[in-house]
């Protein structure tokens, strides 16, 4: 994306996010950008005129107006000031906002594969890190640079009336400050893009050190050196490789910077000299010395700013090159209907993780009939919470194709397709808010029957209600210790309180993987029965490493290194004496 039109995007997107603030503004800007003229000028009357005063007894009322005019630019000034870094602060946060939205709508509508390859993670560490300069700064560099671009053209002006050349020599200082800041920005954002990784991980070693969920392990197993010593050897690493290339800057910027102030106060000399045979007055030679100053900060005020657009078009770039990233989407998605006439096909499904070789799943056909309650077993590494993925539209397939009813699952409207489909995952996520919010996923309206209803029809199912009776505050029991009056939960319970979340949709199609592993055995028996009881005439596929709740299972499938082995009902399978069998019997010897 070329510089004119990232320019171009990042003024829409801020004026979008809000015009009246853009508006106003760069009116303040605008309004800004003729003071300092005005100010030199009103300076220049006021010394002459209090001279006068003071030397040749001329009445003090034309020095007492100018005076007043200045006291009347100078406030008017601050107010704008003011009023503009407000204006700033309120933009930056809207502006911040709408970027934070946008980078989670693209992450909620990205394939869940994305998650799967540290190149995915460094591409949304960079977009998250822009979110902070993202487009307002810029904004405000562009802003800046337009004012001082106005001031700076009547300060050339006011340096013309001195003498032609003066302005062609400010101008040409320009361009070594221009020079110098593109080397900055450019060698500064090379070194944050090749420590993206090497930050992400000092980072994940400095959040375990923070995180409850870690302590256990590193406290008993005495890893805090460990993660203290690699945290600090990166940290310092990218901290000493930044700081290499911010002396590298300061030492070329110290040059240049320099070389600028020599040649305009070698201007200024020579005015000295030239005042003894011109003679200026003092109000203009301290116009002229202004002026000249002025202008030299004018000149560094546009070069920064450019230089700083520059450096943070070469983020903001990732940005919205994240934002760009295109998302699969049919050109006529289909509403799911249901019932499912036609039930659910794997045809020849393979599948690979990013940068694997091996399949983990190769050449897979499975049909499931409506209704049917099928279990999947297999040992760990075989495939099956990858499959689950696969035909709950997580994963797309590298080959082949998953359908429901005869469709398959990429023509469907998500929306649609996942308001009939609901899951229990083992790795399924402790939400730290009420009860209630975690199994709705979503705050109910108290006087809302039908809702308080449908969860206590979840808990039940879930075998949670007596849990639920415990609580302090019953269903509004903040969950969890980060949050104050928070209540924790064991393993077992939160995995209640998952099973539940499951069990409040109206669906079609239920998928249970390891639904029941922190459970106990009475427990895992009852909410069977509920599953059982609950899905008739509904589709349930559920994962269980408990051979023994396969039982209840219309058909079972083994799947061994991403293939179909063997399939049938329990006693079929334990006749065969094959693989299932085998799993079975070690299961079964340690009851025995």
């Amino acid at each position: 994306m070329k510089y004119a039109n990232l320019m171009f995007e990042v003024m829409k997107q801020v004026y979008r996010v809000s015009p009246r603030m853009f508006t106003r503004s760069t009116m303040m800007y605008l309004m800004q950008a003729f003071l300092p003229v005005a100010q030199i000028y009103i300076t220049a009357q006021v010394i002459d005129a209090v001279t006068g005063v003071l030397t040749r007894d001329q009445a003090p009322y034309q020095a007492l107006y100018w005076l007043l005019l200045q006291m009347a630019v100078i406030l008017t000034g601050l107010v704008l000031a003011s009023l503009q870094k407000y204006t700033e602060r309120k933009m930056n946060a809207y502006v911040s906002y709408w970027f934070n939205l946008q980078v989670s709508e693209k992450l909620s509508k990205l394939p869940f594969v994305f998650f799967e390859s540290p190149e995915s993670y460094d591409k949304l560490q960079r977009a998250l890190r822009n979110l902070n300069i993202c487009g307002i700064n810029m904004v405000f560099y562009m802003f800046s640079i337009i004012q001082n671009l106005i001031t700076l053209t009547g300060l050339l002006v006011l340096l013309f009336s001195f003498h032609y050349i003066l302005p062609i020599v400010m101008l040409l200082l320009i361009v070594p400050l221009l020079i110098i800041q593109k080397k900055e920005g450019t060698s500064r954002f090379v070194v944050i893009h090749q420590q993206t990784a090497s930050s992400r991980m000092a980072a994940y070693m400095n959040q375990l050190l923070q995180t409850k969920e870690a302590a256990k392990e590193i406290r008993l197993f005495h890893a805090k050196d460990y993660l203290l010593n690699k945290w600090r050897g990166i940290y310092f690493k990218n901290t000493y490789e930044m700081l290499g290339v911010e002396r590298k800057n300061m030492k070329n910027r110290l040059i240049v910077e320099s070389a600028v102030t020599i040649c305009s106060f070698s201007i200024l000399a020579v005015f000295v000299w030239l005042g003894s045979r011109v003679k200026l007055t003092i109000g203009s030679y301290v116009a002229l010395y202004q002026a000249v100053q002025d202008t030299r900060y004018s000149i560094q005020n546009i070069s920064q700013n450019i230089g700083q657009i520059y450096h943070d078009g070469l983020f903001i770039h990732e940005l919205f090159e994240f934002l760009d990233t295109p998302v699969p989407q049919p050109e006529n998605a289909l509403p799911m209907t249901t019932p499912l006439r036609e039930g659910i096909e794997v045809d020849r499904v393979t599948f690979y993780y990013p940068n694997q070789d091996k399949p983990v799943l190769d050449d897979l056909k499975i049909r499931i009939k409506p209704g049917e309650k099928v279990a999947i077993v297999g040992e760990n590494g075989a495939g099956k919470s990858t499959l689950v993925k696969i035909m709950l539209g997580l994963y797309e397939p590298t080959h082949g194709v998953v359908r429901y009813g005869g469709i398959p699952i990429q023509d469907y409207d998500s929306a649609s397709f996942r308001s009939k489909v609901t899951a229990v995952f083992q790795d399924f996520y402790r939400y730290e808010w009420t009860l209630e919010a975690n199994i709705a996923l979503r705050e109910h309206d108290p006087d809302d029957r039908q809702a308080h209803g449908r969860l206590n029809h979840a808990m039940e199912k879930a075998s949670m209600t007596p849990l639920a009776g415990s609580l302090p505050d019953g269903v509004a029991t903040q969950l969890g210790t980060r949050f104050s009056g928070g209540r924790e939960l064991s393993q077992g319970q939160w995995q209640k309180v998952a099973i539940a979340r499951a069990f409040y949709r109206d669906f079609e199609v239920i998928y249970l993987d390891e639904p029941t592993a922190a459970v106990d055995p009475l427990t895992e028996s009852a909410i069977f029965e509920s599953l059982m009881s609950m899905t008739e005439g509904k589709t349930a596929i559920f994962i269980s490493h408990r051979l023994g709740s396969c039982r209840h299972a219309d058909r079972i499938l083994v799947l061994k290194e991403g293939r179909i082995v063997e399939e049938g009902r329990h006693e079929e399978l334990i006749g065969q004496g094959a693989h299932y069998a085998e799993m079975f019997n070690k299961q079964a010897q340690w009851y025995r």
